[in-house]
């Protein structure tokens, strides 16, 4: 994910623009430096000494009741989240609900999990307990800062740590306003935001306070944070990037509800999601005829506009700078030798103002081309073509990213075990993107897009270390030999 300078209204304040009408000033947020963050992290660590003697029963009450109240002001946010960086009202609402119902699973999963867990049998004791850690930093990216939040928050809160929470400053606005909405409802500051740019992220990480840094965003930045945290030894969660494939078998059925799904896999937010289909890898036998049903499909689905317009499909990037990238990647492509095609019905205009693009297909490219090598993060996406399975795999598993995958076809089974050959976190079966989400399963990437869980009961694990305790039985000669298992 590129990241790019915030929007400064003036020192000391962060300003965003609407990215559907440039010449809007959304609002703006203060601007912390490292004084403002340290007190903050302070604030928390002190707070959460009291927190963490709350039972756990008492903090899943609580956390139920202040997620309940910040709820009821889900359209308000939703309506500042979608002028703030251009996605879909109707997306963001559905974000925040996510965010809401998410947290009830992870609280709900919670008593299961968290409590002291005897093991072993026989005389003595053994304990396993886990401990929060303390407090947590999270970093949250701008292409989804409710529920990228959430995912963090909430297993931090309900493990008994205290949580500061950096949005980009590119979206700064909604989160802010979700966060101060909750943590009005919690008996003790144990939740903050701090808004800023680089600065304050690093000053935030190297704070004395901060016991683990939770991080989503893109892979360059995420190796500075775990650089900067390994300093002082300070575990990570880390959720990066992905040049994620989405795969065609060669049995594969080209219904309309199924083109409809392919395209929204990459298309979803403008294609800003971090596990968006950014390729499609396609049989060679099949290519001219799926390319053509493809672009039929798309051409019937895009409207651009107002993000605010229920009737809109697809709202602007969120930066100039975002859409100058897109732009310079399909220009790349042309002069490699593939081919561009608009994915607007023919004689479409782009709206007058705005960070607007129109989605895009490009045919014709090699595999090391940037557009298939690297992830793009916007609204074009590469059908490359393979010959067999093995060159299937060959392709899809290059490079260092393994976020998500997927395949497609008309054999369930057949595809899943294709998917274990896959190099990914996250592997779905006629699925992708968002409809292929679960709350029983962890989210999170290998290799350099990344290490740790989100979701799931992993995700809740990640916010708590482990505390062996043991009282052993009394033997006999003192206890100099080894002991042996029951």
């Amino acid at each position: 994910m590129a990241s790019f300078a915030p929007v400064l209204a003036e020192a000391g304040w962060i300003a965003r623009e609407n990215p559907a009408r440039p010449d809007e000033q959304v609002g703006r947020v203060r601007e912390d430096d490292a004084a403002s963050v340290a007190a903050r992290v302070t604030e928390a660590a002190t707070a959460q000494t009291r927190w963490v003697a709350y039972s756990l029963d008492q903090r899943i009450a609580i956390l139920s009741a202040a997620f309940e109240a910040a709820a009821t002001h889900a359209p308000a946010h939703a309506e500042l989240l979608s002028r703030e960086m251009g996605k879909l009202i109707a997306d963001c609402l559905g974000e925040i609900r996510f965010g809401y119902a998410l947290a009830r699973d992870l609280l709900a999963r919670a008593p299961r999990l968290l409590p002291d867990q005897s093991r072993g049998q026989g005389p003595g004791r053994r304990v396993v307990r886990r401990r929060p850690y303390g407090v947590i930093a999270a970093i949250v990216p701008w292409n989804a800062p409710i529920v990228l939040a959430m995912t963090k928050i909430v297993p931090a809160l309900v493990s008994g740590n205290a949580i500061v929470v950096k949005p980009s400053p590119l979206s700064p606005l909604a989160l802010s306003a979700l966060i101060e909405s909750i943590a009005d409802h919690l008996p003790e500051p144990v939740l903050h935001v701090v808004n800023g740019g680089g600065a304050v992220g690093e000053a935030l990480i190297s704070a004395p306070g901060v016991a683990k840094v939770a991080f989503t965003g893109g892979t360059a930045v995420g190796g500075a944070v775990l650089r900067q945290a390994s300093a002082r030894l300070v575990p990570c969660v880390m959720e990066l990037g992905g040049n994620d494939p989405l795969i065609l078998l060669d049995d594969f059925d080209p219904t309309p509800d199924a083109l409809q799904a392919i395209v929204w896999a990459t298309f979803l937010n403008a294609g800003q999601v971090c596990m968006a289909a950014k390729r499609l890898l396609v049989p060679e036998v099949m290519a001219p005829r799926f390319i053509d049903a493809y672009v039929d499909v798309a051409r019937r689905l895009f409207r651009l506009g107002d993000p605010l317009d229920g009737h809109v499909t697809m709202g602007p990037l969120i930066t100039a700078a975002s859409a100058a990238h897109i732009d310079r990647l399909a220009t790349h492509s042309a002069q490699g030798g593939g081919t561009v095609v608009s994915l607007l019905p023919d004689g479409t205009a782009l709206p007058d103002t705005g960070y607007f693009l129109p989605p895009r297909l490009v045919t014709g490219l090699d595999p090391t081309a940037p557009l298939v090598a690297e992830e793009q993060f916007g609204p074009i996406v590469p059908i490359v073509t393979y010959r067999d399975e093995a060159d299937m795999l060959a392709q899809a598993n290059a490079g260092d990213l393994g976020l998500s995958a997927s395949i497609w076809t008309a054999d369930p089974d057949r595809g899943w075990d294709t998917l274990g050959h896959v190099r990914a976190g996250f592997g779905m079966v006629n699925a992708h993107n968002r409809s292929g989400f679960s709350f029983d399963l962890p989210f999170g990437g290998i290799g350099a897009s990344g290490f740790g869980r989100e979701y799931g009961d992993e995700g809740l694990l990640e916010y708590s270390v482990v505390q062996s305790l043991h009282q052993p039985a009394a033997r006999a000669g003192g206890g100099a030999s080894y002991p042996t298992p029951l």
